[in-house]
């Protein structure tokens, strides 16, 4: 469904983000795990054509066949809510403080082809019930806790059936209990519409339970591929040994 190959990303003439290249399937969780700075987000906000712009990308990214590097504005908006959704570290960021979430999920459905209001509303409080939030409508995002907030991005970002969803970070800020829950929703969200997960964390224990395939990042490069069970039981790449020594799955 997505094919990334030989992308780079600059500022000036400084690579940020070197010669990657990867693959997800239709329906294929894939994690994206390294450190703070290895260029995970720049990678995801380059697949969404979300750069800022004083950087440039370079090579290729392929949504079904069509280059998303040079698509066009208009193009990319029409995909994104869509076809491709993305949920990220802070739902504050992604919320607008001043709009009740209702009418938020509600305007990301007729965005992209739900023209009733009526139907909009109706969609967006089954959307809300379906990340367990069925009193919110009306809520205004400040009135919720943190991962309440996350649950509404998610149900924004679920709301047109995308083709993948890319979450980054999304459970960082959250506390263990309602991490677990969030990762539930997401899993029971991607399944329910056989969408293609990237998952980009620097949590080894969570990809461990959400992913299929692990991509490794450092310093802008991709340093190990494969699948989740062979990268975190036989590590080649000495980056990867590190991340693993470093993290709870050590332990257990």
């Amino acid at each position: 469904m997505i094919t990334v190959a030989g992308l780079s990303v600059f500022a000036g003439d400084r690579a940020l983000v070197r010669n990657v290249s990867f693959e997800i399937g239709d329906g294929e969780r894939v994690g994206l795990i390294g450190e703070s700075g290895s260029g995970k987000s720049l990678t995801a906000l380059t697949v969404l054509g979300l750069l800022p712009e004083e950087l440039r990308a370079t090579g290729s990214v392929l949504f079904h066949g069509k280059q998303l590097l040079s698509a066009s504005e208009r193009e990319l908006s029409r995909l994104r809510g869509n076809a491709l959704a993305m949920v990220f570290q802070e739902p504050m960021s992604a919320l607008n403080p001043l709009m009740r979430v209702g009418r938020q999920v509600a305007e990301s459905t007729r965005l992209h082809g739900t023209r009733s209001r009526r139907k909009a509303n109706e969609k967006a409080q089954r959307l809300l019930e379906s990340v367990g939030l069925p009193d919110v409508f009306r809520a205004y995002p400040h009135q919720l806790s943190g991962g309440q907030r996350q649950r509404v991005v998610l149900a924004i970002a679920l709301a047109n059936d995308p083709a993948l969803l890319i979450c980054d970070e999304p459970t960082t800020a959250l506390d263990v209990t309602v991490q677990a829950q969030v990762l539930d929703l997401i899993l029971g969200g991607v399944a329910e519409r056989s969408s293609a997960l990237l998952f980009i964390t620097h949590d080894l224990a969570v990809v461990a339970r959400v992913c299929d395939r692990l991509l490794v990042m450092l310093d802008g490069e991709i340093v190990e591929q494969g699948s989740t069970r062979e990268v975190l039981t036989a590590p080649r790449h000495e980056y990867t040994r590190k991340l693993l020594a470093a993290s709870d799955l050590e332990a257990a």
